[in-house]
Formats: structure tokens, C-alpha cells, sequence
């Protein structure tokens, strides 16, 4: 026969385990779900936020870009506009076929401009008597030359415009005139066919180079005057003076040689003594 108390024991076991089961699968559940879902967040590669980082671009102005060249009526440009120098853009060979030499200048090379002749531009190595043509787009030119142009173009237009003011007259400052340079010597006349000796030649080619009449050098750059023998040129015999002188070029310091021609007692023009150009 059972007992009553085992049966009791019984029906409380029974009681308690329906209480029990749903808490204890109902906590292990949630517990193996949440790592799941954490897990497929963390490895998804189709989440971005803040830190997703975009696929490359390129970098804009990475490319470089080629600065057309300058438009200028050239006819415009006066020798007033012209730089004292001009820089090539690009390495520059010069051939002198008087004197035989031949010299590269490179890019970024000063030279002196002289003229334009159309679109090209005649250049000249600074102390060198040498004359070269090249592409006036092949020197900064253009980028030096224009804006004394429209600056003198500008000039003329508001002068063309303005009403003249009425004149002021200022009271006259007083200054204390400054003491005048030295005249330079002057030779002594000379009667037409005459010929000078070689004292008279050397005081003529001070006084010349004193009184500026060549500007290629000066008196204190001069190492030697002299007279030199007569020369023909463009069909006269003019008797001629010589002149060496020291003068900064490209090369560094250089000796050179002028000759002046000499007709009826003054110059008649000042020559470089190796190409027979003249000089300014």
C-alpha cells in the first residue's frame, strides 16, 4: 500500500518542476540569441556610419596645366616699352657668322632685346656683339613689355582727357646750385683733310667718351686709349682711334675692343673692332 506522504511528495516535485522549466528555458534562450545578433552586426560590410571609409576619388588640379602663350599686337609696342633685359624660357643657340662664334644661352639666360621684326625678336648676349633672332614667345617679352605699354597708352588717354588746372606758381625754393662737373677736354680745331696725330686722337676719343656720345661703356671701364691705322668703310679711308675696355657679360668679366672712326677732326661713328657693328 503507498503511502500517503510519498504521494504528497510526489504531487510537489511534479509542481515544482512546471514552475521551474519555463524560467530556465525561457533564460537560455535569450542568452544564446543576443551573441548571434551581435555577431552578424559585427561582421556586416554593408553597415557604414561615421568611421566607413569611401572608395578612393581623384585628387582634383592633379594634372598640370599649360599657360597659353600671351596675345599682343605687337605693332603696339614701342622701343619706350622695351625691358632693359629679358629672360629666354628656353635654351638658345646664337652662330655669328663675322666673328665665327657660336654660344648656347640657357633658359633663364638674360639678353638684351634690340628690335622686333614681326613676331620674332632680335636679342643681343649682355656685352656681347652679337645679334640673334628668336621667338618673341620664347622670352618673358611680352609679360615685361605690355603693361609699359598699356601703362603709357593709359597715360596718354587721361592726359587727352583731363582739363588743364590752372597754373600754380610756387614760390621760387632756395637752392644752393651744386658745383659743376668738369668740362671734358675739348681738342683743339682741325681744318677738313688734315690729319691728326696720335696725341689729338687719344683727346678726341676722351672727349667723346666723356661727353656720352657712345653708351656701350664708359671712361672709367677704359685700360687703353690709342691711335689706330687707317680703315676703309663703306667706301672712305677715315683714320681711327682705339679702345680697349674690361665689361661685364654673361661669361664674367671680358676685354673688348672699339674702334672709332675719325673724319675732319671728329667721330664719325663708334664700332665694335671685331664684327664692325655699331655701337649705341
Amino acid at each position: 500500500m503507498i503511502n500517503i506522504g510519498t504521494i504528497l511528495l510526489l504531487i510537489v516535485c511534479v509542481g515544482i518542476g512546471y514552475v521551474l522549466e519555463p524560467i530556465f528555458f525561457s533564460g537560455s534562450e535569450g542568452s544564446s540569441k543576443n551573441p548571434v545578433e551581435d555577431t552578424a552586426l559585427e561582421g556586416d560590410d554593408s553597415v557604414t556610419g561615421v568611421g566607413a571609409v569611401a572608395p578612393d576619388a581623384p585628387i582634383p588640379g592633379d594634372s598640370t596645366s599649360t599657360e597659353p602663350a600671351l596675345e599682343v599686337d605687337l605693332s603696339k609696342v614701342l622701343p619706350e616699352d622695351f625691358p632693359a633685359k629679358v629672360a629666354l624660357k628656353a635654351s638658345h643657340t646664337i652662330s655669328d657668322a663675322n666673328s665665327g662664334v657660336t654660344m648656347k644661352l640657357e633658359k633663364g639666360v638674360n639678353v638684351k632685346p634690340l628690335r622686333l621684326e614681326g613676331d620674332r625678336l632680335v636679342i643681343q648676349p649682355v656685352g656681347l656683339p652679337i645679334e640673334s633672332l628668336i621667338d618673341v614667345d620664347r622670352t618673358n617679352f611680352k609679360e615685361l613689355a605690355v603693361p609699359r605699354m598699356l601703362k603709357r597708352l593709359q597715360a596718354a588717354v587721361v592726359k587727352k582727357i583731363r582739363e588743364p588746372e590752372p597754373p600754380v606758381t610756387p614760390e621760387p625754393p632756395v637752392v644752393v646750385a651744386p658745383p659743376s662737373p668738369p668740362t671734358p677736354p675739348t681738342p683743339p680745331p682741325v681744318a677738313a683733310g688734315v690729319e691728326l696725330d696720335a696725341a689729338t686722337i687719344v683727346a678726341l676719343l676722351k672727349a667723346d667718351v666723356q661727353a656720352g656720345k657712345v653708351t656701350e661703356f664708359q671712361a672709367s671701364q677704359v685700360t687703353e686709349w690709342k691711335a689706330g691705322e687707317e680703315m676703309e668703310f663703306d667706301g672712305k679711308t677715315y683714320q681711327t682711334g682705339l679702345v680697349s675696355f674690361k665689361a661685364e657679360t654673361i661669361l664674367g668679366v671680358q676685354e673688348h675692343e672699339a674702334v672709332a672712326l675719325i673724319e675732319d677732326g671728329n667721330v664719325y661713328k663708334w664700332m665694335w673692332a671685331k664684327t664692325k657693328l655699331e655701337m649705341r
